[in-house]
């Protein structure tokens, strides 16, 4: 007798004043424009723009219109979608897409900062370095970045405004800073959660990850190098890898020689491959790195030793037969309200996990200890043996996304019990367009 009036009910709900979300497709078809392979792509805080790198050296920026479109600037006879006008400046439009040229060779990792910051922009290069990018209002010239011929090529004979296309943008991405100390490529860089400041991590080939901190945040040409973890030892630099934790290094170098054999992709031996920073905003300065090794590792920064600390060792990424072979991306999930952190991480293994470490009281019998919080290694989870190249959290920890070479996006989720299953799969035609979910 009482059943009925719940639907009723809910389909007489008068809607409320707030306008909303005005949703007009499922799938979005975006024609990248970049001459070579995206290689990474990162979206801001809010989730209305996007960033693409890429290994023909450039960068792009996307934004979301109020149609609910991804813009894109038009090169080649692409567009920002199909049968989308592109509106970018290059096409006499309004500028939504900007595009430079960000590093002397390819784009390998992109992070945006939390907006408290400004639109701040970080990239990592095959140049040895990593770049900071700042978006600024209004035009100017500059030397730096040559625009693209009809070809579509990067004219070096012609002088533009950063950012690419015409003058009529009304935006342009400055050169900040540029952070050259890796003595190798730089493979990833991701910035520090806002309660830290404005920081940021890169991992290089060399086996290093370095800890950066803007000295102003109003004047963002000035970055100091806040701390060095020695991961691992650069390919033919002889001597022990320097872990930071105070294990022997010997251990370091046997990981690394014995995933090794006679024919090795550049991508396969190239140090730090990933790293992702812990969001717990009562937690010390904590991250999790990803090596060409297979190692997974915890690092800390420790106040007392004033240095970072590998805190823990998580389980490798290796085959079978127990030989190492690289790790792909780490994340860390973000936390929201558990007694426990969750970090996923896929590797050339074929295989995708999730770690559980649990949170603690300080451990270390002192004052410090008492109000400092410790992290236990609990366990690890394989929640899929197809490769996957890059994965991801949404904004609760509660979801973790993952790609691969495959066109297929796999969305994981633990259910009452703690057991992973996949519940959606996206699938991409041969067209690109992303079908729908199973």
């Amino acid at each position: 007798m009482n059943t009925a009036p719940t639907p009723t009910t809910a389909a007489n709900t008068p809607t409320t004043a707030s306008k909303p979300l005005k949703l007009v497709a499922t799938s979005q078809t975006l024609p990248h424009g970049h001459l070579d392979y995206v290689l990474d792509m990162a979206f801001d805080y809010y989730g209305r723009r996007f960033a693409t790198a890429s290994g023909d050296r450039t960068v792009r920026v996307w934004d979301l219109n109020g149609d609910g479109l991804w813009m894109g600037s038009e090169l080649g006879g692409g567009g920002a979608g199909a049968g989308t006008p592109s509106t970018s400046g290059a096409s006499g439009g309004g500028s939504t897409t900007n595009e430079w040229q960000a590093h002397r060779g390819a784009v390998h990792r992109i992070s945006w900062a939390h907006p408290e910051f400004g639109q701040l922009l970080a990239t990592a290069g095959a140049d040895h370095a990593v770049v900071i990018w700042e978006e600024r209002e209004g035009g100017f010239k500059s030397l730096a970045t040559p625009e693209r011929n009809e070809q579509g090529f990067l004219d070096t004979n012609a002088h533009t405004s950063v950012g690419g296309g015409s003058g009529d943008a009304t935006s342009r991405w400055v050169n900040k800073a540029t952070l050259s100390d890796a003595r190798r490529a730089v493979t990833t860089v991701e910035f520090a959660p806002r309660h830290l400041g404005l920081r940021l991590a890169s991992g290089s080939a060399d086996g290093v990850v370095r800890i950066y901190e803007a000295l102003d945040t109003m004047n963002l040409n000035h970055w100091k190098l806040d701390g060095v973890i020695e991961a691992e030892v650069e390919e033919g630099g002889g001597g022990s890898s320097a872990l930071d934790g105070g294990n022997e290094g010997g251990r370091g170098d046997n990981e690394r020689n014995s995933g090794l054999d006679g024919n090795v992709s550049s991508n396969e031996n190239m140090g730090v491959s990933s790293l992702s920073w812990c969001t717990g905003r009562f937690e010390p300065p904590t991250l999790v790195t990803g090596f060409s090794s297979g190692r997974v590792s915890i690092y800390r920064y420790d106040d007392g030793q004033r240095s970072w600390l590998e805190y823990i060792r998580l389980p490798s990424h290796a085959t079978a037969s127990g030989v190492p072979r690289g790790v792909l991306d780490v994340a860390w999930a973000p936390n929201v309200g558990r007694s426990y952190h969750l970090i996923a991480s896929c590797g050339k293994d074929n295989q995708l996990k999730v770690h559980r470490v649990k949170r603690g009281r300080g451990n270390k019998g002192d004052a410090e200890g008492a109000s400092s919080s410790s992290l236990v290694y609990e366990g690890t989870e394989v929640l899929d043996r197809t490769q996957a190249w890059r994965i991801q959290w949404n904004v609760t920890g509660t979801v973790l996304a993952s790609s691969g070479d495959g066109g297929v996006v796999k969305l994981w989720k633990s259910d009452f019990q703690g057991r992973w299953k996949c519940v959606s799969e996206i699938v991409g035609d041969s067209t690109g367009m992303a079908g729908g979910a199973q």
